[in-house]
């Protein structure tokens, strides 16, 4: 007898990814209302491979630890996942979300709580800096400071942001980010990271991009993508595209969607899962208005013919059409 989870499309059966299967099954019985069929499906699932109760008791491993990040302890550190292995784990995150509040904060962005300066999911704000440089923050992004009369430095945690860099006395005015540290005395740029993974692109004088392995200029309109070890080719910026977040848009031209779907994430509430590798690579061109967060989601399955499924209002999944 079959004993993948029942609820699952065709094509997903078909390419037998134990990890999607053991996260769709988690999902259901942790955030839905399983029947006793169900149930019982899923002891088959679990006794039928090794490989399955091994997926199965990873999820559950999470949802252990996920607990105990939101616990405060005076006396012990939380434990910190590996968000490689975080994401790795596929829907089974948006699992844990439903099925307590306090764990649901992270479908809804909320995280690097005690960061400086921060914006939660869909928020944009300005902020004067102490030097008289000024940062424009995109949704769910948050930043460090650390400004003196001989040093002006900023750490980007996460999201997107544009700075605009006055000269000063205190010297060159650098961020940092886990990928690498973007440096300029004047300017302005925009710069993104995600997990280890920066972006940069310059839109007034110059920047220097500074990792582990390699440093590079970039003069104005130019564009890097950079990690801790690799450094992309410099490419022309298409700024019209990149900036214009800070006008109430989001412009994606010939994007993976995969790409266009982490975008989204910084803007919406709620996690998106792409459930199909092939779809996650498509192409695609749409532009999206910020002030009409709620649909975003339509637009994108009209314009690319996909098929979604929500799990309560913090839960999407996108499969072909």
């Amino acid at each position: 007898m079959n004993a993948e989870p029942p609820f699952l499309d065709s094509s997903e059966r078909r390419t037998g990814d134990v990890s999607h299967q053991a996260s769709a099954w988690f999902a259901l019985i942790q955030g839905g209302s399983p029947t006793q069929a169900e149930r019982e499906e899923l002891a088959r699932w679990l006794e039928a491979s090794p490989e399955h109760a091994e997926a199965y008791a990873q999820l559950e491993q999470l949802w252990a630890a996920s607990a105990q990040l939101l616990r405060p302890s005076p006396s012990i550190a939380p434990a910190r996942l590996s968000r490689r292995r975080f994401v790795g784990l596929g829907i089974a995150a948006s699992a844990i979300a439903v099925t307590t509040g306090a764990t649901s904060l992270w479908l809804r962005g909320a995280s690097s709580p005690f960061a400086d300066v921060r914006t939660s999911v869909g928020e944009r704000r300005l902020v004067s800096l102490p030097d008289g440089s000024t940062v424009d923050l995109a949704g769910n992004t948050a930043l460090n400071l650390d400004f003196s009369p001989n040093r002006r430095a900023v750490e980007l945690l996460q999201g997107e942001a544009f700075f605009s860099v006055t000269p000063s006395a205190a010297g060159d005015f650098s961020v940092t980010t886990e990928a690498g540290q973007v440096i300029a005395g004047e300017g302005e740029f925009c710069l993104t990271c995600d997990r280890a993974t920066a972006r940069v692109a310059v839109s007034r004088k110059t920047a220097r991009v500074v990792t582990a392995t390699q440093q590079t200029d970039l003069g104005e309109g130019l564009f890097l993508r950079f990690s801790p070890d690799q450094t992309g080719t410099i490419q022309r910026a298409e700024l019209e595209q990149i900036l214009a977040w800070r006008n109430g848009r989001l412009a994606f031209f010939d994007t993976p969607l995969l790409t266009v779907v982490d975008e989204l994430q910084r803007w919406r509430e709620g996690k998106i899962f792409i459930m199909d590798k092939q779809l996650a690579a498509r192409r695609v061109s749409l532009i999206l208005n910020l002030e009409k967060p709620d649909q975003m989601l339509d637009i994108l399955s009209r314009a690319l013919s996909v098929r979604t499924t929500r799990y309560t209002d913090l839960v999407t999944l996108i499969y072909p059409a």
